[in-house]
């Protein structure tokens, strides 16, 4: 369900809390040509970034049990191969396998068996998803060489929290596949060679320590990368004439979203276009015409995936939908199930809504119409959503039996089948 500017930008995992570090956390992901794009990253990086920085690999495992060895050849920091809890720490590499779950909370990295489907390989965007939930505008992502889409819906989490997503140019990857699923999300911040990479990252760490922002009132965010001065309130004409410039040029207003979060997505501006403070963004904006786009999409962010927020489908499946789809049919015909998935982003979860429904449907012998009414504002996210056609790696959250009963296999895509698009319909609405 997606999110918006008056909730929480991602539903909060109980068992994870903020992050207390002060530094950012890398987390990269690779498969197929991977290992050489990483070592051809560390042989740019300084020893003293100041960053940490998180490997996850898919290998075969004649290379995977080597992997901490060979890139330890490439660089001055210390490289080690995770089995067990330990502290992330600053200028250190951390390795782990695609046959352990990894995840990172209060500090640590821990790792359990992955007890996954054989061929599945979403060790990625598991690890992804976590890091941003945790680290928010702290964590960083880059996606390099491999085959499949591993990475690509984590990835887009990672921006939708803030941080800033960087994947290896299509070109210069030995298998381009991951790359070319990344850029296809539309959350790429920085697209580029692995041996630019180094000095793209080292630019953004300096750019973050750099901002100068008023207070958010937000106990869920990290400590931050820069500098919290000020009452928010003395900082509210600046904020105004920004929002003013961006409906100038977009039509869009944003007046009356929560500060906190419009805040939010302007600080990841400043990060990514290295802008100090308020007043400097205001000028750029001022000055650079694609930029109201690039914070149009910042602000208008909404990702969501298949059966995102687990409890809420469930209680659906459980609750709602059984006693809905039981109630009498009117004398006059079979009925209509309709359902309004307001903000629908890019369409996950008026599919999930749809099929839930038809499950139900089925399992009553009930042969009701059903009609999924989906209405978001960004005009980029109702295209995708009425195509209908997502990354292979929603095999994250699609059980295998919703995979083969709903889904089409197409090359490293899956299709939303033709009898579920049909019961959705897709059209641009403000809620506000």
């Amino acid at each position: 369900m997606k999110s918006s500017a008056n909730q929480p930008a991602a539903p909060q995992d109980p068992n994870l809390s903020p992050s207390h570090l002060d530094f950012p956390v890398v987390g990269i992901g690779a498969s197929a040509g991977g290992l050489e794009a990483i070592c051809t990253m560390f042989r740019q990086m300084p020893a003293d970034s100041g960053m940490a920085f998180v490997i996850v690999l898919h290998l075969s495992p004649d290379h995977q049990s080597v992997a901490d060895r060979i890139i330890q050849e490439t660089t001055a920091m210390p490289v080690r191969q995770v089995t067990e809890p330990v502290p992330i720490e600053r200028n250190h590499v951390y390795v782990i396998s695609p046959a352990n779950r990894l995840s990172t909370n209060d500090g640590y990295l821990r790792v359990t068996p992955a007890n996954r489907r054989r061929g599945d390989h979403v060790a990625i965007d598991l690890f992804f998803r976590d890091l941003a939930d945790v680290h928010k505008d702290h964590a960083f992502c880059v996606v390099l060489s491999g085959t499949g889409a591993d990475g690509a819906v984590g990835l887009s989490r990672i921006k939708e929290q803030g941080g800033v997503t960087l994947v290896q140019t299509p070109d210069d990857a030995q298998y381009d596949s991951m790359p070319r699923a990344a850029i296809e999300t539309g959350m790429v911040d920085v697209i580029l060679p692995a041996a630019e990479i180094p000095q793209k990252l080292l630019e953004l760490w300096r750019n973050a320590r750099k901002v100068r922002l008023p207070r958010i009132d937000d106990d869920t965010l990290p400590p931050p990368l820069g500098t919290r001065v000020g009452d928010p309130q003395a900082f509210e004409p600046l904020l105004e004439e920004i929002l003013l410039q961006l409906r100038s040029t977009t039509g869009h207003d944003f007046q009356h979203y929560k500060r906190a979060t419009v805040l939010r997505r302007i600080e990841r501006r400043l990060h990514v276009t290295g802008q100090a403070d308020l007043g400097a963004y205001l000028r750029y904006l001022e000055e650079h015409s694609e930029e109201s786009a690039a914070l149009l999409a910042d602000m208008l962010i909404g990702v969501t995936n298949f059966f995102r927020d687990r409890e809420a489908f469930e209680a659906l499946e459980r609750h709602v939908l059984p006693q809905l789809v039981s109630e009498p049919e009117p004398a006059e015909g079979s009925g209509e199930i309709r359902i309004w998935s307001a903000g629908c982003s890019t369409g996950e979860e008026a599919y999930s809504l749809a099929i839930l429904a038809s499950e139900q449907l089925a399992l009553e012998q009930r042969a009701s119409k059903v009609q999924v009414f989906a209405t978001d504002l960004d005009e980029r996210a109702i295209g995708i959503a009425r195509g209908g056609c997502y990354s292979e790696a929603i095999v994250t959250d699609v059980p295998p039996s919703r995979l083969r009963q709903f889904f089409a296999k197409e090359d490293q895509h899956y299709r939303v089948r033709k009898e579920v698009r049909e019961k959705v319909l897709f059209a641009r609405h403000n809620l506000l």
